[in-house]
């Protein structure tokens, strides 16, 4: 007999959670997730702008926002390696509850089969909230292999398209 498809998501999502952990970043988490960032920039096309990465430049910034709350990274780890992160900062500059608008958001590969990005937006989005946002806000790197999955997954969160993100080089 085989399985509904509601029946397959809720069975990949179960057997996410019982082979993943899921939790909130601390500062001594800065070299896993660096370690991530070149299959990063590997799918995205930064350097067809121009765009060159500062590896040192990264962790600096990746340390104060855990260390000093800028932004909340969740985590998600396989066998002691992480995996995949979603960060979001809080936008409280025009509107009387703050916005939330998601930063950084990247699985790895060999990981993206599973329920990690479900799950990890699903605990960002209640993150959020509980930190007092009205909204959240996802802008996308339209150009990665994984977009078009991303905004599928964010549909399924109850996200709607709401602007495009545009780039060139200078």
């Amino acid at each position: 007999m085989s399985l509904s498809a509601t029946e397959e998501r809720r069975r990949i999502v179960i057997d996410t959670i019982d082979r993943y952990i899921f939790r909130v970043a601390t500062p001594d988490d800065v070299p896993a997730i660096v370690a991530l960032w070149p299959e990063h920039w590997e799918e995205v096309h930064y350097k067809d702008r121009g765009i060159v990465p500062d590896e040192p430049r990264y962790i600096a910034w990746l340390t104060r926002m855990i260390t000093y709350g800028g932004e909340t990274f969740l985590l998600a780890e396989a066998d002691g390696e992480v995996v995949g992160f979603f960060s979001y900062g809080l936008d409280h500059n025009f509107s009387e509850k703050p916005v939330a608008v998601m930063d950084k958001f990247f699985v790895a590969r060999k990981h993206r089969r599973s329920a990690i990005a479900s799950i990890l937006c699903g605990l960002g989005i209640d993150a959020a909230a509980q930190d007092g946002a009205c909204a959240f806000h996802a802008p996308i790197t339209s150009e990665t292999a994984a977009a078009r999955g991303l905004e599928n997954m964010l549909a399924k969160h109850g996200f709607t398209q709401i602007g495009t993100v545009m780039g060139r080089a200078i």
